[in-house]
C-alpha cells in the first residue's frame, strides 16, 4: 500500500508540475527521449528494446538490494515498470521509466560498498536508453 500511494505521489507532482525533479524531461509532454548523456555512454548496432527486458528485472530485484530506503524502492518499480512497458510495447512510457530510474540512480550517494550495483544498473539504463532512442521512433 505504501509503494502505492509513493507511486501516485511522484505522478501527482509530475502532473501537477509537469516536470519530475529527479527527471525533469520524464513526465513531459512531448513524446520521451533517452536522457542524451545516458544514451552517449554505449554505443551499440541497433537492437529491440525487448532484448534489455530480463536485465531491466534484473535490475528491480538483484541490484537493489543494498540500496535501501525509497530509493530502493522507486529503483524497483521505475525497473520493472520499463520492463512492462517494453514487453507490451508502449515504449514512450518505458523511456520515462528509464528517465526517472536514472533521476534516482543519480541522487545516491557514491558509496564503495554499492559501486558495482549502480555501475550495472547505469550500463543496463544506458543500453535501455540506446535500444529506444532509435527504436519505432518516427
Amino acid at each position: 500500500m505504501r509503494r502505492v500511494v509513493l507511486v501516485a505521489l511522484l505522478f501527482a507532482v509530475a502532473a501537477c508540475a509537469d516536470r519530475s525533479p529527479l527527471a525533469p524531461d520524464a513526465f513531459g509532454r512531448a513524446p520521451c527521449r533517452p536522457p542524451s548523456e545516458l544514451v552517449a555512454m554505449v554505443i551499440t548496432p541497433p537492437f529491440a528494446p525487448l532484448a534489455m527486458r530480463s536485465a531491466l528485472i534484473h535490475s528491480a530485484d538483484a541490484l537493489t538490494l543494498l540500496i535501501v530506503g525509497t530509493p530502493q524502492r522507486d529503483l524497483q518499480v521505475a525497473f520493472r515498470s520499463a520492463a512492462t512497458k517494453i514487453e507490451i510495447g508502449d515504449y514512450d512510457s518505458a523511456c520515462r521509466f528509464v528517465a526517472l530510474a536514472y533521476g534516482v540512480l543519480r541522487t545516491l550517494p557514491p558509496t564503495p560498498a554499492t559501486l558495482p550495483e549502480r555501475d550495472a544498473m547505469r550500463l543496463i539504463l544506458a543500453l535501455t536508453a540506446q535500444s529506444l532512442s532509435g527504436f519505432g521512433r518516427e
